[in-house]
C-alpha cells in the first residue's frame, strides 16, 4: 500500500516538469519570432521570460525519492522434524479351536420292500359258456294235468321242483335237454315251502350242487332257466332286487326282474357263475290275476339247504 502512494506522487511530479519544459520551449519560440522587433523591447521581453522560467524552475518541488518496496527478508527456514516411524504392534491372532467332531449317526438301512401280493383275479366266466355247461341239469316236468320245470341236484338223479307243479298228477315224466325222457317218483314234498323231491334213480346225472352258492347281493346278475309256455328251453336275465317274505310262510324269497312265465315254476335261478341260488316259484299278480311285469320270486336255497337234505335222506 505504501509503495503505491510513493509511485503516484512521483508520477505527478514528472508530469509537472514535463509541462514546464513544453512551456519553456513555446516561450523560446515566441521570442525567436519576435526577434524582428526592436532590440530594446526584445531585451525586455527576453529578460522577463528568463525571469519567469527561472521562477518556474525554482518553484518545481523537489521530487520525493520512490521507494518501490521495503525488503522483507524471508523467514528463517525451519526444518521439518525428524520422521519417527510409528511402530505397529504385531497382533497375535487368538486361536479359536474347531468344534468337537460329532460323528454322524450310524446308517440304518430301510427295510426291504415287500410288495403286496397281487390279488387273485376272479375268473371272468362267459355267460353263454356257463349256461351251456349247466343246461343238462335243467329238466322239464309233466303230469297228466300240469307242466313245469325242475333241476337235478344230485348225481343219483334227485330232482327238486315246486309242489304245485306235480300236485294232483297220476304220473311224472321228466324230459332232458336232449329230448330223452324218464319217469320220476315223488319221494318228498312240503306244501308250505312249495317244494317237491323227485327221484329218477340211476347214476351219472349232470347236476347243480346245493351249498356251493352264497346269498346274492342286491344288484347281482341272475338268470332264470326252464321250459315255460310252449315248453321250449329258455333263459331270462335280470338282477336280484331284494329278499322278501310272502304270505305263504316265514321263508325268504329272492325278488328278481328276470321274466318268469307259466312253466318256469320249479326251475333254477342261478348267479353269474352258474351256482344254484333259488327255485323259481311265482310272480306278482294283480287282484284280477294279471301278472306284474318285472316282479318274480324264487325260494332262497341257501336258507333251505339243511331242510332239503333232510327230506332226501
Amino acid at each position: 500500500m505504501i509503495s503505491q502512494k510513493i509511485y503516484l506522487r512521483y508520477n505527478r511530479t514528472m508530469k509537472f516538469r514535463n509541462r514546464m519544459f513544453y512551456f519553456a520551449c513555446i516561450l523560446l519560440a515566441t521570442i525567436s519570432l519576435l526577434s524582428c522587433n526592436t532590440t530594446e523591447e526584445t531585451l525586455n521581453i527576453e529578460s522577463t521570460v528568463v525571469a519567469s522560467i527561472n521562477e518556474a524552475f525554482d518553484n518545481i518541488p523537489t521530487p520525493t525519492p520512490i521507494i518501490l518496496a521495503t525488503y522483507t527478508p524471508l523467514p528463517t527456514y525451519t526444518p521439518f522434524p525428524t520422521y519417527t516411524p510409528t511402530i505397529i504392534p504385531t497382533i497375535t491372532p487368538t486361536y479359536t479351536p474347531l468344534p468337537t467332531y460329532t460323528p454322524l449317526p450310524t446308517y440304518t438301512p430301510l427295510p426291504t420292500y415287500t410288495p403286496f401280493p397281487s390279488p387273485t383275479p376272479t375268473p371272468i366266466v362267459k355267460v353263454s359258456t356257463m349256461l351251456d355247461k349247466i343246461k343238462n341239469s335243467v329238466v322239464k316236468i309233466q303230469t297228466n294235468s300240469k307242466k313245469g320245470s325242475g333241476v337235478i341236484i344230485r348225481e343219483n338223479g334227485i330232482v327238486i321242483t315246486n309242489y304245485h307243479v306235480i300236485a294232483g298228477g297220476n304220473f311224472i315224466t321228466v324230459t332232458f335237454h336232449n329230448g330223452s325222457t324218464k319217469s320220476g317218483t315223488l319221494i318228498a314234498s312240503d306244501i308250505s315251502r312249495d317244494i317237491a323231491i323227485i327221484s329218477l334213480f340211476g347214476e351219472g346225472y349232470e347236476h347243480l350242487t346245493l351249498g356251493e352258492s352264497q346269498i346274492p347281493e342286491i344288484g347281482d346278475s341272475v338268470y332264470a332257466l326252464g321250459y315255460p309256455l310252449r315248453g321250449n328251453y329258455t333263459v331270462t336275465a335280470g338282477i336280484m332286487s331284494s329278499t322278501v317274505t310272502l304270505s305263504k310262510g316265514p321263508y325268504k324269497y329272492i325278488q328278481t326282474d328276470a321274466s318268469l312265465n307259466p312253466g318256469n315254476s320249479g326251475g333254477p335261478l342261478v348267479d353269474e357263475y352258474g351256482n344254484l341260488i333259488g327255485i323259481n316259484t311265482s310272480r306278482m299278480e294283480t287282484s284280477e290275476g294279471r301278472p306284474v311285469q318285472g316282479v318274480g320270486y324264487a325260494l332262497l336255497v341257501k336258507e333251505q339247504e339243511d331242510y332239503i337234505n333232510g327230506l332226501i335222506k
